[in-house]
């Protein structure tokens, strides 16, 4: 599970959900983001999740069937096979995969709590048991899309009694490391630390430049590099002649690849 976290936090304990986001508000006032999976999204792995189970019931009856050789046995235990699946998958992929189950994890959402924290097994089985009454054959999943649409964090029946909400989890993102390594980029590196420390701001800048510089001429980039390299070449020195273009290199390096 993965939320936002942001410094500077207001004072109150707790905020409402804004949008199709929640923001939830620790004792040391950091804030939590969490953005809510909406109905399309649940619904779709709700689908995949159908599939899996089906094929489960399949291989269930058929295993049954070839354990009792074929006798009327073999049905009383497809029935119990039927019924363990039926109230017992979600339970037990949420509880055991920590609110994921297979349809959930293609769909990348989660169930965690209305507190931001991982749920338990308790909790597991009660939003599953009373998810039940959302899926209702008479009603055609009004029950559940009516909870979740008139709930500020999307929550069914089943999620409104075990204090649960659906979120997405944000992954990562996998950025490429450049190599930048020409002649005027090494000439430029002994000035530098062997680590340079940068925050969040300057590595997406220096990052994003090196990723886009060779889409433009060599000219356009000293011109492009010029406002983020003047403040650089003043904090450690570097000579005047080093193009603006090889000191964004130069300090990518250290940023991000050391020596």
């Amino acid at each position: 599970m993965s939320g936002n976290v942001e410094a500077e936090a207001p004072a109150q304990p707790y905020e409402d959900a804004l949008d199709t986001t929640v923001r939830l508000v620790t004792p040391e006032r950091i804030v939590f983001r969490y953005p809510l999976a909406g109905p399309f999204r649940r619904f779709c792995a709700y689908l995949i999740d159908l599939a899996l189970w089906l094929f489960l019931v399949m291989v269930a009856w058929v295993g049954s069937l070839v354990v009792s050789l074929g006798s009327a046995s073999g049905v009383g235990l497809g029935f119990v096979a039927y019924f363990v699946l039926t109230w017992g998958y979600g339970a037990a992929c949420e509880g055991l995969f920590n609110g994921q189950t297979l349809g959930k994890r293609m769909l990348g959402i989660r169930v965690v709590s209305d507190r931001g924290v991982p749920i338990n097994g308790a909790q597991a089985v009660l939003r599953n048991l009373v998810g039940v009454v959302d899926g209702l054959i008479p009603f055609c999943f009004l029950l559940g899309l009516s909870s979740m649409f008139l709930s500020r964090r999307f929550q069914r029946l089943g999620d409104l009694a075990a204090g649960t909400m659906v979120v997405v989890e944000k992954r990562p993102r996998r950025v490429r490391l450049e190599r930048v390594d020409g002649p005027q980029v090494k000439a430029i590196l002994p000035w530098l630390p062997l680590r340079v420390s940068a925050g969040p701001d300057l590595s997406q800048a220096l990052s994003d430049y090196v990723r886009f510089r060779g889409r433009v001429n060599s000219s356009s980039r000293d011109q492009l590099a010029a406002p983020l390299a003047a403040p650089l070449r003043v904090r450690y020195g570097l000579p005047a002649e080093a193009s603006n273009d090889a000191v964004l290199c130069a300090v990518y390096h250290r940023v991000f690849l050391g020596e």
